[in-house]
């Protein structure tokens, strides 16, 4: 299995709370990347689209939670 559909099974698996709380930690990582990324210190400019993409994963989870 690839990474990514661990990473979505993942997702899929997460409770409301716990969703809430990796949404909060990813968005510091980015808050994060970005400074790093204004010192020059990013090697790998696709962090930001995955992990703005988890962003977007986990928030589809909790509208789904929310509508069940």
């Amino acid at each position: 299995m690839s990474k990514l559909n661990e990473r979505r099974k993942q997702i899929s698996e997460m409770g409301e709370g716990e969703a809430r709380k990796e949404i909060q930690e990813l968005r510091m990582k980015l808050f994060n990347l970005r400074l790093q990324q204004q010192r020059g210190e990013v090697k790998d400019n696709r962090v930001f689209s995955n992990t703005k993409k988890d962003i977007a994963r986990l928030l589809h989870r909790l509208t789904m939670l929310e509508s069940e």
